[in-house]
């Protein structure tokens, strides 16, 4: 075992206790030496302990003062690598509260406060991602928009908190209507909601569930005591190379659902872009 050497009285205390024990040593040497020479014994006893004493103290104080700095550097190494783990830790867990943190703020921004469906922004960007990938030869896609015709009479008859409750039922039926199916849900603004519908080679079955849909949204609300209708109207557009943009594609979809709400609880308008996808079977 080490002794303890922390203060300078320690290396003291350890010096003068070993170099007397040396010198004891040294000393019963030095009288069996004597008593086997038949010498003068304190001559060889005070000589044997001098010898020691001159010899063994400085090696003894230069070696204790070593061993304390040994000991004090090793303190010191242990203190640091124990703060320097903490460090790396705590740096680890703030990195991971910051990658949370990023991919909440993400989600937030490119989510609707209201639903929890993708915004505007989320949804143009997809869109016209989309856009791009079918002109390159990728896959095609549909756009669907759908608002509600009578949202406007909610409000105004029962109030906007009743309204949001609306909404925010109408987003969850277009969550589970869209199911396991690859799509995205957004809602664009007020009681606008639109659906991009991705590889869709069939158009008869993207029809067939727009019309599902729209018979989903018909389905009367409930808000505490009071029930609500809030039918819809719905476009579906098919891409086609006959639309030059993103914007055109939109554009005709729109002027299709406009159309299709000044004649409440018709079909679903399917844009006619000449297609065989739109009509296929």
């Amino acid at each position: 075992m080490n002794p303890r050497l922390e203060t300078r009285a320690d290396v003291i205390r350890v010096t003068i206790g070993g170099t007397l024990l040396i010198g004891a040593i040294v000393a019963v040497g030095e009288l069996v030496m004597a008593s086997l020479l038949d010498t003068v014994l304190w001559k060889a006893l005070l000589s044997g302990v001098l010898m020691s004493t001159l010899v063994a103290g400085p090696a003894l104080l230069f070696n204790s003062v070593i061993l304390r700095q040994n000991l004090i550097l090793s303190r010191k190494f242990r203190s640091a690598y124990r703060m320097a783990t903490r460090n790396a830790e705590d740096v680890l867990n703030k990195n991971q509260e910051l990658e949370v943190a990023q991919l909440r703020l993400a989600e937030l921004a490119n989510s609707d406060f209201l639903t929890g469906l993708a915004n505007r922004r989320k949804f143009e960007r997809s869109f016209e991602e989309a856009f791009s990938t079918a002109v390159r030869g990728g896959a095609p896609f549909t756009l669907i928009l759908f608002d509600l015709d009578n949202f406007k009479q909610i409000n105004d008859d029962h109030g906007h908190d009743v309204g949001d409750a609306v909404l925010r039922q109408v987003a969850m039926r277009i969550r589970n209507s869209l199911g396991d199916r690859s799509g995205l849900a957004a809602r664009l603004g007020g009681d606008e909601f639109a659906l991009l519908v991705w590889d869709t080679f069939d158009g008869a079955e993207v029809a067939e569930f727009a019309a599902g849909l729209k018979q989903a949204l018909a389905a009367p609300h409930s808000h505490g005591d009071i029930t609500l209708m809030a039918p819809s109207s719905v476009s579906v557009g098919f891409y086609s190379a006959s639309f030059a943009t993103a914007s055109d594609m939109f554009v005709a979809t729109d002027n299709a659902l406009i159309s299709r709400k000044r004649v409440r609880g018709g079909d679903v308008a399917i844009v006619d872009t000449g297609s065989d996808l739109s009509l296929t079977g």
